[in-house]
């Protein structure tokens, strides 16, 4: 049986460890106390749960040691958790022991990291996250809880409330939607290319590491094989297979096999000598006008969040500017020639054909509207799954589609793709596909003015001269309420 004893000033429990010997803890300021924890030590052996004190001792610093070595993850996952623990946590709690951590403390640590401006709430968030990782790693044999672990349902029930809310509206594109963001990002970059992978990522479901990582071996004539991906790390790309090893063959609608023909075989500019898993050369199906891999952050800096958002981010640092909207000139095409660089918000300084070099007088200076405001590459992702969900397509094709491979689940061991299937799923994607076109020749119709974009031009003449048979009457309300909502910013010019 435990007890407590004096010590100092205070007092310290003892009992028995698992091996008989026996083991003491100081610091109670009774000797109740003492032996209330000496007892419930002595439960803790005989219940199989005990946790020798002295093994918490150990420094958090220390403990991230022995873990971080240990993991097998992929390399952008070490490199995030190395970031975090470097930036954040260690400079908190490194010297600190794994026992003397408490919950209330390490919530307040995250709160604080918000308040005091140290990073925003998602980093504040992700950095607890890998904190309770590391802790959970040290249960049940250092620390018999994970103090950094959130418990469910805690918090104001109104910010729970808000969350999910604001996830169920992640943005997501119509297949309009999509082709007017390809179109315009295709304006801004003056690459054909950028708009095949636009619309590339929309219709296949594919990663964004996935796109950039396409060789021109896995493009077959109906299928893509997504055996690669291409992950930025630390200045350089390394090659790796898709997430959780989801390799999947990718069904491609008649129109998505045409645009990637027109594509020509590149070498990237990756140095030969770059160790292994960086890209150290080869041929890619989408690369920048250089050679190189585009990098996701640049990418949607310049043009992606631009051509959806209607507006320029502000950029921080040497080249600071503030937010700015989309200056286009209009005269000849639509969506318009972009003025560089952009012009400062404020309608009572929007030049009207004056005071920017070469430009011509007869130009006509629009502002972009939005088409979906906070629309991401993996936005396009969660279109592609929300269309399979309208078209009725069977779950199990989905799952394979966007990589849900092996998930366990009783129907993905009973039920299996059929051919019906695919041709029904390539046979809604070409529909949808025409349609959109349907609808962009509507709203040129309204504009009067070719597309900016040659290639998109050359998609729209079929159905501006009626080639094309008509594709049905029976349009989803949101596709119609997009094509409505467009003409609209077409006629509210700034």
């Amino acid at each position: 049986m435990g007890y407590g004893e004096k010590h100092g000033r205070m007092f310290r429990a003892c009992w028995k460890g698992p091996t008989n010997r026996l083991e003491r803890m100081p610091g109670f300021l009774t000797k109740k106390a003492a032996a209330q924890y000496a007892n419930d030590q002595e439960a803790a052996i005989r219940a199989g749960r005990y946790v020798d004190p002295r093994a918490g001792q150990i420094t958090l610093i220390d403990w991230v040691n022995i873990w971080y070595p240990a993991q097998d993850l992929e390399l952008t996952t070490l490199e995030t958790y190395r970031s975090l623990l470097e930036n954040i946590v260690l400079g908190e709690f490194g010297e600190r022991t794994l026992a003397s951590l408490t919950a209330e403390e390490i919530a307040a640590w995250e709160k604080n990291l918000v308040r005091n401006g140290r990073c925003s709430a998602r980093t504040a968030k992700d950095a607890r996250s890998v904190l309770g990782t590391v802790l959970a790693a040290a249960v049940p044999a250092r620390i018999q809880v994970n103090p950094a672990q959130r418990k469910r349902a805690t918090g104001k029930k109104a910010t729970r409330r808000v969350q999910r809310v604001m996830q169920a509206r992640k943005a997501w594109a119509t297949p309009l939607e999509a082709l007017l963001v390809a179109e315009r990002v295709a304006a801004l970059s003056g690459q054909e290319s950028d708009f095949i992978e636009v619309l590339f990522i929309a219709y296949t479901g594919a990663r964004w590491s996935e796109a950039v990582g396409l060789e021109p071996s896995c493009v077959h004539s109906d299928v893509i094989d997504l055996d690669w991906k291409l992950y930025e790390l630390n200045g350089h790309f390394y090659r790796g297979h898709p997430k959780d090893g989801s390799i999947r063959a990718i069904d491609t609608p008649p129109f998505l096999t045409g645009l990637l023909a027109r594509l020509p075989t590149r070498s990237c500019s990756c140095s030969p000598e770059t160790e292994d898993p960086y890209c150290s050369g080869g041929t890619y199906v989408f690369l920048t006008p250089g050679g190189g891999h585009a990098r996701r952050s640049d990418f949607a800096r310049r043009y992606f969040r631009p051509a959806s958002d209607g507006w320029y981010a502000a950029r921080g640092g040497k080249d600071a500017r503030p937010a700015a909207p989309v200056l286009v000139d209009v005269s000849a095409s639509w969506p318009g020639k972009a003025i560089n660089p952009p012009w400062p918000a404020g309608a009572d300084s929007y030049p009207r054909g004056r005071g920017i070099p070469g430009l011509p007088a007869e130009a006509a200076l629009w502002n972009w509207r939005p088409i979906m405001k906070d629309l991401t590459p993996h936005g396009l992702r969660h279109s592609h799954e929300t269309w399979m969900a309208e078209d009725r397509i069977a779950d199990v094709l989905r799952d394979e589609r966007m990589g849900h491979i092996g998930d366990g689940s009783m129907r993905s061991h009973y039920t299996h793709v059929t051919d019906q299937m695919r041709g029904e799923l390539v046979e809604s994607l070409q529909k949808r596909w025409e349609q959109s076109l349907a609808d962009r020749v509507a709203l040129e119709q309204h504009s009067a003015l070719p597309s900016s974009v040659p290639l998109l031009n050359e998609l729209l003449e079929p159905f501006r001269s009626g080639v094309v048979a008509s594709i049905g009457s029976a349009r989803p309300r949101r596709a119609l309420q997009s094509v409505r909502r467009e003409r609209g910013r077409l006629s509210a010019r700034l």
